[in-house]
Order: structure tokens, then sequence, then C-alpha cells
């Protein structure tokens, strides 16, 4: 009974994707330190906590979307390279994933719901639409993670959305500033992604799933990805906020993107897994620098 029940939370822990809810949480510390750092004396620790559970929610709420979907869909076969998926593992059923899914939207809402008191008839739409992310990025008649969209969705949700969003809730002013920072942690999300992507290149192409990376091929979305990577660090030319000190990171940035040509198939699995290290790495530097600085 004991081992039924631990097995049974160890599959829930990783349909969560562990890795993906530190990136996150590294993008809502960021979008908030960038407000406290800019207007502390208006500074809410309720506003930024229920802006990192709500975040969290859609993330969780989304990866197992993600789970459900290609499951159902066939996207998920024998021949993953990836983790084990619950539904296709058949350690989730998919009636669990699914309340599971409006599980984590109804917290998402509940938590949203003081946020868009604070943030006004803009945040109904935000939440309308991220709502509608968590179905349309791996379900239905075109999702978008099947037509080349999920690097671009990916970037506007973490990036944009998860920075500058939570950022005006705490400030009530938007500030072009604060695109720059917030375009710098996406790319690199997007990075994570299109790691994701080019590990699946192969059976994405025979499930009909037509990733970024599908589309492009291995050796150009390998191209993009030292792109994604190295951007963000060329962007600090025009970044108010910071100095050199996002530069510690920059070796660690180009050793991914040198190590990237030498890895595929399985290896991809170290890259990814370093990648979400290096976002962050990212985050909690950015926000440490401007704490401290």
């Amino acid at each position: 009974m004991l081992l039924n029940i631990m097995t049974t939370l160890s599959s829930w822990f990783l349909v969560t994707r562990p890795k993906t809810l530190l990136v996150a949480l590294a993008v809502i510390l960021l979008g908030q330190t960038l407000a406290w750092y800019d207007s502390p004396a208006h500074f809410s620790v309720y506003i930024a906590l229920l802006c990192m559970i709500c975040c969290m929610a859609l993330q969780i709420a989304v990866n197992l979307s993600n789970d459900y979907f290609d499951g159902k869909s066939g996207v998920d076969g024998d021949d993953r390279l990836g983790p084990d998926r619950a539904l296709q593992k058949g350690l989730i059923s998919a009636a669990n994933l699914r309340l599971g899914i409006l599980s984590m939207c109804f917290l998402a809402i509940v938590s949203g719901c003081y946020l868009i008191y604070v943030g006004g008839w803009a945040y109904v739409v935000l939440g309308v639409l991220s709502l509608l992310g968590v179905y349309i990025y791996s379900g239905g008649p075109r999702p978008l993670a099947s037509h080349g969209l999920g690097e671009i969705a990916v970037f506007l949700y973490f990036g944009w959305l998860a920075v500058v969003g939570s950022y005006y809730l705490q400030t009530q002013v938007l500030i072009i500033d604060v695109f720059i920072p917030a375009s710098q942690v996406g790319l690199l999300v997007v990075a994570i992604m299109l790691v994701n992507n080019i590990r699946d290149v192969a059976s994405d192409r025979r499930a009909q799933k037509f990733t970024l990376a599908t589309r492009l091929g291995v050796k150009s979305s390998k191209h993009l990805y030292c792109i994604t990577m190295l951007l963000p660090s060329l962007l600090l030319l025009f970044d108010r906020y910071q100095g050199l000190t996002m530069l510690l990171i920059l070796p660690v940035q180009l050793a991914l993107c040198i190590a990237i040509y030498q890895r595929d198939g399985k290896q991809l699995n170290t890259q990814l897994a370093q990648t979400s290290v290096a976002v962050l790495l990212w985050g909690v530097l950015y926000s440490a620098d401007l704490m401290l600085g």
C-alpha cells in the first residue's frame, strides 16, 4: 500500500516537470525584483506570492496538458528519447490527468482574482489567454507546439507576460526598459524549448508533429540555440539595470553552445538539464545583483 502511494506521488511529481518549475520561479523572481528595485515603497509581498502561485499553477497545467495530449495523439511513443511520460507509460490515467489539469487551472483562477483586481481588466484578457494557452499549446485542432509556434509562445509567456506583467502589478507603470531583461530571460527559455525539440526531431516527424526544430532541421536549430543563448548577453549593452555582472554567466553560455554540437539523441537530456540550470542562474544572479548592488 505504502509502495503504491509512493509510486503515485513520484509519478505526479515527475509529470509536473520540476525543472520547468524552477525556470518559472526564476522568471517571476526577476520580474518582482525589478519591481522592488524601481518602486520599493509600493512593493507587496502578497502580490509577489500570488504571482508565483498563479504562474506555477499555469506551468504545471501546461505540463500536464502536454503529457495528456501527446499521449492521446500518439506523439509519445516507445521511441521517445526524453523522460518517461505518465500517460504513455500508464503511470497516471487520462481521467486523473484531466482532473489535475482542471485543478491547476482552478488554482490559477483563484490566485489570479486579486491580481485582476490590482491590475484591471487587461489582466482578465491576459488570464483568459493564459488559460487558453494551457489547451492550445498541445491540444486542439492546431496545437501551437505542433506548428512551429512553441518557441514564440514560450518567449511571450516566460518573457514578456511573466516578467513585465508581474512588474506592472507591483508598480502600476509600464516602462520600455523592463522589456530588455524580460526579453533576455525569454530568449534563454526558448533555448530550453529548442533543445527539447531538437532531441525529439525524429520521433516528432514520424508523429507528424512539426515543431520549429523539425521545420529547420537539426543543424539550423542548433545554430538558433546558440543565438538564443548568446543574444541575452549582447542585449546587456541596452540594459539599464545591469553592468558587467551578468557576463559571469557568459562562459557557461559559450560552453553550452559548444556542447550542443557534440551531443545528439539522449545526450541532449543532459544539455536540456544544463540549459535549465543556466536560465535559473541568469534569473538568480540578475535578481541578486539588483538586491545587493
